[in-house]
């Protein structure tokens, strides 16, 4: 009977040590997830595609609850994009550039250009 109460009382205290080790390191990541002025980004993702002409864009999407923000790398500049209203997709600004993306696909624009001016990247997809 010791033995078993012995046993058992090993086993409950392994076990509260390790739900108390998950629950230290969730709140570590926590603590570590990037941010901006306090805004924290628990979910970030890094989506690279290929597009038109050969060309490729990876994204590094950081997303908050409230906040949602992507980077990417035009001619070796890092770009830091934001997210503004769009009737449809997530649209991203971020300097002369606009990223826009529906479901799995987007394009890149240079603001800077003329309305009608081909996209500088085009018929991007999402690479699996």
């Amino acid at each position: 009977m010791t033995t078993r109460l012995t046993l058992r009382l090993a086993r409950s205290a392994a076990l509260l040590a390790t739900l108390g080790a998950l629950a230290t390191t969730h709140a570590a990541n926590a603590a570590r997830a990037p941010g901006i002025d306090g805004v924290r980004f628990p979910e970030v993702r890094t989506v690279r595609y290929q597009c038109d002409g050969g060309k490729t864009l990876s994204v590094r999407y950081f997303n908050s609850q409230d906040n949602q923000a992507a980077v990417f790398r035009i001619g070796g500049k890092p770009v830091l994009a934001v997210s503004t209203v769009s009737a449809s997709g997530a649209r991203y600004v971020g300097g002369r550039y606009e990223w826009w993306t529906k479901g799995e696909e987007g394009t890149l624009r240079d603001l800077m250009q003329a309305e009608n001016a081909a996209p500088a990247l085009a018929g991007c997809h999402a690479k699996p």
